[in-house]
This record gives structure tokens, sequence and C-alpha cells, in this order.
């Protein structure tokens, strides 16, 4: 103690005020700096996974891609190359690139592209198993079919699987040859225009929606009001000209009169057996039989069959985990068809 009384503490023994809010601040800082270096390990691996993802297949449809060959058949040097169109046709998901699935006019015209560059490939079976898709798309894919025709020279042959209706029948039309399965539903010729209408249930809940336009037509289609008669004949003339295209690209591609086109294409699905009676497949049976056609238009019957096949890649698995999966009620809604949008399709859709 001092003469004061007070007690008196030794040097160094009590940290100074600037010592102790450094010792408080140093955790920061270092959970400052780990947390940055983890925000640059991100983006760098994102920018990383956007490149090798772009390098690894078509960018808006711009590189070539690869597909590779599975053996089916046969042991000669030319080949027959199968290319699978399975599932619903639409435009390709260019935001994060890689591979495009052959169901999309991107990845059929670059499977289309490979058999075209490939001196061996003598012929080609579209392997169509699809209940159709968007007029768009399915138009695109039909063009892409007709060019690799025209500049090539070699046969295309059409194996049709479980379904080939509506788009999946647009696509197949310019083929030299379709086989079919006397089961195979096919048909469904024509377009669907499908426009949701919830006025009611939001009258019910007293929910309106309320716009500003430019024109009088301007919300055509708005799923908060019933159609007019004036926009319900706007949507048919768009209707019936995507109807024109396809009764032109059935009776051009199969050689049958337009008038008759007309008569078989209200709509109606066809079985493989009805189908080929009114002159929309040529045989009946499988790849096997589909491939022993496209060996004999192309003149090569050692001809070996390969399968174009599409293997994601670790950088497309990534790609693919980014996009996440839809929701429960995201997969009801697909498969009711309330995810549609609301332009044409060329699609099989029981109940529209």
């Amino acid at each position: 103690m001092d003469s004061e009384g007070n007690t008196r503490r030794e040097p160094g023994t009590e940290p100074s005020g600037n010592a102790r809010r450094r010792r408080r601040r140093w955790p920061w800082v270092v959970g400052g700096l780990v947390a940055l270096g983890l925000l640059g390990l991100a983006v760098v691996s994102v920018v990383l996974l956007f490149a090798l993802g772009a390098a690894g297949g078509t960018a808006g449809g711009t590189s070539p891609v690869v597909y590779e060959e599975e053996y089916v058949s046969g042991e000669g040097p030319d080949k027959v190359a199968v290319i699978p169109v399975q599932g619903t046709i639409a435009s390709a998901d260019n935001s994060l690139g890689g591979i495009q699935p052959t169901v999309t006019p991107e990845g059929l015209a670059d499977a289309l592209g490979q058999a075209a560059d490939d001196t061996s490939v003598r012929a080609v079976v579209l392997e169509v198993n699809s209940p159709g898709g968007g007029v768009t798309a399915s138009d695109e894919m039909h063009q892409s079919i007709v060019d690799f025709k025209e500049n090539t020279n070699k046969p295309v042959v059409v194996s049709m699987g479980d379904s080939a209706a509506s788009g999946g029948y647009y696509i197949s039309a310019p083929a030299d040859r379709i086989v079919a399965n006397e089961t195979t539903l096919t048909g469904s010729l024509g377009v669907v225009l499908p426009l949701l209408n919830y006025s009611e249930a939001g009258e019910k809940y007293g929910v309106t929606q309320n716009y500003v336009t430019s024109g009088e037509f301007k919300t055509i289609g708005s799923p908060w009001k019933d159609l007019t008669p004036e926009e319900r004949e706007i949507f048919q003339t768009y209707v019936d000209q995507s109807y024109d295209e396809f009764v032109d690209v059935i009776s051009s591609g199969r050689g049958i009169p337009e008038d008759r086109v007309r008569e078989i294409a209200d709509g109606r699905i066809y079985s493989g057996e009805t189908a080929r009676e009114l002159g929309l497949v040529d045989s009946f049976g499988g790849l096997d039989e589909a491939a022993a056609e496209a060996r004999e238009l192309a003149k090569s019957g050692q001809a070996t069959v390969v399968r174009y096949i599409q293997t994601p890649t670790f950088t497309d698995a990534l790609l693919s985990g980014l996009a996440g999966r839809p929701s429960e009620a995201e997969r009801l809604m697909q498969e009711s068809g309330l995810d549609l949008e609301s332009k044409p399709y060329y699609l099989y859709l029981p109940g529209a």
C-alpha cells in the first residue's frame, strides 16, 4: 500500500486498455479473413464450373458435341447411328451449358451433325418415344432432319417406341421409312393452345388483377378473365396456321393428299396398327427391324449399329445439382399440364 492507503499494483500486472481491445478484436479479424477466403473459393469454383460446362458441350449450339457410341449390333466397318429422341420436345436450357439432350432442337442438331461428319455413318435411325411438345421446337427439329437428308444423302429411318404422337409424329414425317410397334400410340395430329382461367376462383376469394394497356388486346389470354369472341378468333387463327403447317409436313413427308390428311388429322390418337392402315407408318417392328431398313437403304448390309448416348460428366453432375429438384407441387403441375405456357403445342395432352 502507498502512503495514502491505496493498494499499489506492480507494473505489468494488468494489460492496458489498448491491449484489451486488441485481444477482443483479433478473432473477428481472423474470422473475416477466413470468410473472404471461402467466398473467393466459391466464386472461382462457380466460374470454373461454367467454363467447363461451356467447353464440354454446346453453349447456345455453337460448339460441336461428341456423343459417345454404344454398341448395339453388327460388325461391319460402316455404321448406322441410332439417335434417341425420348421425352417431351422443348428448347434446350442453355443457362448451365453442358451437353444438350437429343429431345431438344439443339441436341438433335448436334447429334445429326456428328452423324453427318462421320464418313463411316451410312444411315441414321431416330428412336422416337415422345408425346410431342412445343410447336417451334418441333419445327426446328423437323427442319434439322430435312437439312440432314438434303446435305448428306444419308437415309433416315424412324423407330417408334411406346408413343410418337403429335410433335413426335411431326419430326418423324420426313423419314424415309417409319417403323412402329402395333401397339405404339401415335396420331394426335394437331395443335393445342392451353389457356388457364381462374377468374371464378378470383371472384370467390376477392382477388382481382388490374391492367394499364396500350391496346384493346394487350391482355389477350389473361387467366383473370374470360375470352371475348374477338380474342377467341385471334387465338383460333394462330392455331389454324400451326395446324396448316402440320398438315403440310405430313402431306409432303408421307405423300398423302392434303384433303386426306385433314380428314385423319382431327386430334384423335391411333394405334400403330391403325396408323399403318392410314399410311402414317410403313411397317411393324422394333429397333432391329428399323436398323435392317436403314442398312438396306444405305446398301450396307453388314453395318454396325451404334447408339449415340449422352454420358454426364462430373461437371454436368455438379451443374445439375446446382439446378435443384422441382418441388412436389411443381411436379404435380408438370404431370397435369398446368405448367404449360399459353402458346401452341404439337402435344398429346389427355383431357386438353
